[in-house]
């Protein structure tokens, strides 16, 4: 018999086991490789939810082994009434409103609105990550590349996006056998898999397109063959619980009962897919209850060398980052300075991220539904054209761009010297904040520039109704930000202060501003036994 799988059995042996010096035991909770030649077992289970409903759901996890950060939570749909998929930039990550990791009494993550957490890491995914993995796992589609021009096809006058002309920013190499210009540019698109391009001369007439992969369609109807089961799709723990970004939990040596308890997002409330532009915007997308599924990986190392390192570690200290939200409604014709205290007090913070989100979006709109951070809109003349068409000087005098204008109060003193109210230092700021570029374009960010096409993504229906011009779907939906408190200093009693100044938002009835404080957290494992504390 395997007692390392029997956690009742694997107790009684502790103290009993044979004895094995500090020096020979290696770090068995680290992520990553492990200096020594260690054999290891992994076992799978697959869990059902102890509780499941339309609006919550929670596992227990078994006290054995040590959890792998990277365990799936599994989801699908019930077959919607029409053509669905999920929103592009998160996936079924919009089904998630809160996460919540509690062992015994104390909560050791949670994350509130967790779809807007997961669309400000995902603009971190690569893209090759975004166009060969998580279409398949997550239902996230957001890697772009080039719509360009065949080589020996011409471009007519009328044919965006530009006539043949130099002198217009027309392609300047040639064509087949000495015909005009053809490297021309459409601009970025969604990397489907599928091509955007279309006959020469036809654009006007049909509006060229792509089609979402007919894989990631959640309609399926008993007449498609062996295709009439809807996908799943997969979220992993560390994505859902940044603890286990940094940590693995020895169940093992836990004596209380570890739950994972998820809220979830209201099935008809437009945020966890999308149908047809055009189409009933209120289609529901309801859980399949029997497809929710937790695959939890157990990792096993040798008898003696775990029992040692229990007895060698009876207490244990994890540090990590936990997240808390700020939220507010406000008006977006409101344009003076805004003061929002987002709290934070007493507490070691070392980074902020927000962003103003229109919750108004459906999917008429955009095929990234209420999932967005919404820039300042542009305004003026040709302000949208591609490429910037002549312009007299009154035309050019009333171009302009909104602006968003931020800073960041604590410990009586400001963030910055001088109000930051240019985007490419407000994206510079992620960059420091976070160490990585975010996979987004000027336009996807600020607005600024005109690198979208207006190529449409559409779904595969028969009719050839519906589709995203991803110029105006995209265009402006990420514009997060993230500050570094770079003191390294407690907050005092007055908490975070964010002061910004936005004008010419897009027109809606309100936005939701959301703010989340990264703070440092331990998590203390003593005779079995968990506490968790702010630092």
């Amino acid at each position: 018999m395997d007692m390392s799988k029997d956690p009742d059995m694997a107790q009684d042996v502790v103290k009993t086991a044979p004895s094995v010096s500090a020096g020979q035991i290696p770090d068995l909770l680290k992520i990553g490789s492990i200096q020594s030649n260690v054999q290891m077992s992994v076992d799978t289970d697959v869990l059902d939810p102890v509780v499941q409903n339309g609006k919550f759901i929670r596992y227990v996890l078994q006290n054995k082994g040590i959890l792998h950060s990277h365990s799936k939570l599994q989801f699908g749909f019930t077959a919607p009434s029409e053509a669905g998929w999920l929103p592009l930039n998160i996936g079924i990550g919009g089904l998630i409103q809160r996460a919540t990791l509690r062992i015994g009494n104390q909560t050791i993550s949670e994350v509130d609105d967790w779809g807007n957490f997961q669309h400000y890491k995902s603009q971190f995914m690569s893209s090759e990550a975004m166009r060969e993995r998580l279409p398949y796992l997550t239902g996230q589609m957001m890697s772009k590349k080039v719509a360009m021009n065949i080589e020996g096809d011409q471009w007519s006058a009328a044919d965006p996006p530009t006539a043949i002309s130099n002198t217009h920013g027309g392609g300047s190499s040639g064509g087949k056998d000495g015909a005009a210009p053809t490297s021309q540019s459409h601009g970025l698109v969604i990397d489907s898999g599928r091509s955007f391009y279309s006959p020469p001369g036809s654009y006007q007439a049909q509006q060229p397109s792509t089609e979402m992969p007919s894989y990631m369609d959640t309609y399926k109807s008993a007449t498609d063959g062996e295709y009439k089961d809807t996908p799943t799709w997969q979220i992993a723990l560390s994505d859902l619980f940044p603890f286990l970004k940094t940590n693995q939990l020895p169940l093992y040596m836990m004596k209380e009962q570890i739950t994972l308890e998820l809220v979830l997002t209201d099935a008809s409330g437009g945020g966890r897919g999308w149908v047809v532009k055009d189409s009933d915007d209120a289609t529901t997308f309801a859980l399949d209850t029997t497809k929710t599924k937790m695959f939890a990986d157990y990792q096993y190392y040798p008898q003696e060398m775990m029992v040692s390192y229990a007895n060698a570690n009876s207490q244990l200290q994890f540090s990590y980052t936990d997240y808390r939200l700020s939220k507010l409604s406000f008006n977006p014709d409101d344009n003076t300075q805004q003061i929002r205290n987002l709290g934070g007090a007493g507490r070691i913070i070392t980074k902020v991220m927000f962003a103003w989100s229109n919750p108004d979006l459906k999917a008429g709109d955009s095929p990234l539904l209420v999932w967005n951070a919404t820039a300042p809109a542009r305004e003026g003349t040709n302000v949208d054209s591609l490429p910037p068409v002549a312009q007299d000087a009154a035309e050019a005098s009333d171009n302009k761009m909104g602006s968003s204008i931020i800073n960041l109060k604590y410990n009586n003193a400001f963030l910055f010297p001088i109000d930051v109210d240019n985007t490419a230092r407000q994206f510079h700021n992620i960059v420091q904040a976070e160490g990585l570029v975010p996979y987004v374009s000027r336009e996807e960010y600020a607005r600024e520039g005109l690198s979208l096409s207006k190529r449409t993504l559409a779904p595969p229906v028969a009719t050839g109704v519906g589709g995203y011009p991803l110029d105006t779907a995209l265009s402006g939906s990420a514009f997060w930000h993230a500050l570094r408190l770079n003191r390294s200093e407690r907050v005092n009693s007055r908490g975070l202060e964010l002061y910004w100044t936005l004008n010419s938002l897009p027109d809606a009835v309100s936005y939701t501003m959301r703010a989340y404080l990264e703070t440092i957290k331990f998590v203390s494992l003593k005779d079995g036994f968990v506490s968790s504390f702010l630092a």
